[in-house]
């Protein structure tokens, strides 16, 4: 009889773990040499003191008590102390994709902020943790860093779920939900949606899951999954702002300071490669516009390439013609990126973005009204959408306290690169 199997009739982790540590002629000590944890954790875990372990942790000890991969997955299935038990056949997801491996330059704050706000996630407090940003941002390497922090705290599993890819078309909330609950095993979702939706809703107020969303587009995607009872947490990645969502944790991110861009710069490529061509580094950063995802693509490309100078890249990316095309490496690509905050656009507004992308510098209403529309109140409203949907920034009040705008420079150079723009016709339709 293997350790697990006999270990599977106590209805406690810590219980299971005593059995197949004494089943496998083990101590403490030695259990502990052999996994890489201590002494003082393993006690912990056998008295049922740590009432949410690590699933890294139980990994590491299935493996050092030479368990089946089938037998490990059911000593992650047995219930913690302090934890209720989930339904017949519920799943234990892990499905984080990797988290960065170098820290996120700029991003240490914005980091503390959102492990801080996951790990306060208590019953009534079933609110959405949302970072909203530009394209190339960063904001899937930035919630899947704060996952990755904070996943030990969600012993019932961590579920991912990309919205919508630059390739495919989005989730709409029914197959979300439908996919989540496959995630979470037991019996099969119902067809209908009413009903599946009230089974996640039990599921995740049952349950302590941690669910991360990447690309979400609307609010519709992410409320069937808010419970104001449960100890779930929900964490999104969007592309827009998500205003008619409950009152939540909101973060805007956008491009780093020049600071912060060269060193994430150096990071990449090695500071001795940028003090030895620390022109052609200033040029490089100044093109990639302190966009995370632009500067990762550049540094990807020198570091593939000793035996180029950063002066090379510097003047393939100094071509604003050519630059969208140069920032691609593998399947890293801005203008991918762009694409996905793009296709979504109605006519009006790709219209209204086409009129604007050839200004370089600052804009502001009365010039939406001289080049987009004559109707003060539209060229309002089609502005207004277009900084919800991270394609326009706006500035600081200036003296008078009007405020100016800016298109961001990936979004313009997408655009002039040849976007096909609808008639201005389009426009009375927003």
């Amino acid at each position: 009889m293997s350790p697990l199997h006999a270990a599977a009739a106590p209805d406690s982790l810590g219980a299971a773990l005593v059995r197949a540590r004494e089943e496998a002629c083990l101590t403490q000590g030695e259990l502990a040499e052999r996994s890489g944890l201590s002494v003082r954790a393993i006690r912990n875990l056998e008295t049922g003191h740590t009432a949410r372990p690590r699933r890294q942790s139980l990994l590491l000890l299935a493996e050092a008590l030479g368990l089946p991969s089938r037998e490990a997955g059911r000593l992650l299935r047995l219930p913690r102390a302090g934890s209720p038990p989930g339904p017949p056949g519920a799943a234990v997801p892990a499905e984080l994709p990797a988290a960065p491996r170098r820290r996120l330059v700029g991003r240490d704050a914005l980091t503390a902020d959102l492990t801080a706000r996951l790990a306060r996630t208590e019953p009534g407090h079933g609110r959405p943790v949302v970072v909203v940003g530009p394209p190339g941002a960063g904001k899937t390497s930035l919630v899947l860093r704060a996952a990755h922090e904070v996943r030990g705290r969600f012993p019932d599993g961590q579920v991912f779920v990309d919205l919508h890819r630059a390739s495919s078309l989005p989730f709409t909330s029914d197959v979300l939900v439908r996919r989540i609950l496959r995630s979470l095993g037991g019996a099969p979702a119902p067809e209908n949606p009413d009903e599946a939706r009230a089974r996640l809703r039990d599921a995740l107020s049952r349950r302590r899951v941690l669910v991360v969303l990447d690309n979400v587009d609307s609010e519709a995607q992410v409320r069937p999954l808010l419970v104001d009872d449960g100890s779930s947490a929900v964490l999104v990645a969007a592309r827009r702002e998500l205003s008619a969502l409950p009152d939540g944790f909101h973060r805007r991110i956008g491009a780093l300071d020049r600071q912060d861009a060269r060193r994430m710069l150096a990071d990449l490529v090695g500071t001795a490669r940028i003090r030895a061509e620390q022109p052609a580094a200033r040029s490089v950063v100044e093109s990639c516009a302190g966009l995370p995802l632009a500067l990762h693509i550049a540094g990807l490309w020198l570091t593939a390439r000793p035996h180029r100078s950063l002066g090379d890249l510097a003047d393939r990316l100094a071509d604003e013609r050519e630059r969208l095309r140069s920032l691609h490496v593998g399947d890293l690509s801005l203008h991918t990126s762009v694409t996905a905050y793009y296709r979504p656009l109605s006519p009006p507004l790709r219209t209204a973005l086409g009129q604007l992308a050839d200004i370089q510098g600052d804009f502001d209403v009365q010039e939406m009204t001289t080049r987009v529309t004559p109707s003060r109140r539209l060229a309002v409203d089609l502005l207004e959408e277009l900084l919800h949907r991270q394609l326009v920034q706006a500035g600081e009040p200036d003296r008078n306290g009007q405020i100016r705008y800016r298109v961001y420079d990936a979004v313009r150079l997408y655009v002039a690169r040849g976007a096909v723009l609808p008639r201005e016709r389009h426009l009375h339709c927003l």
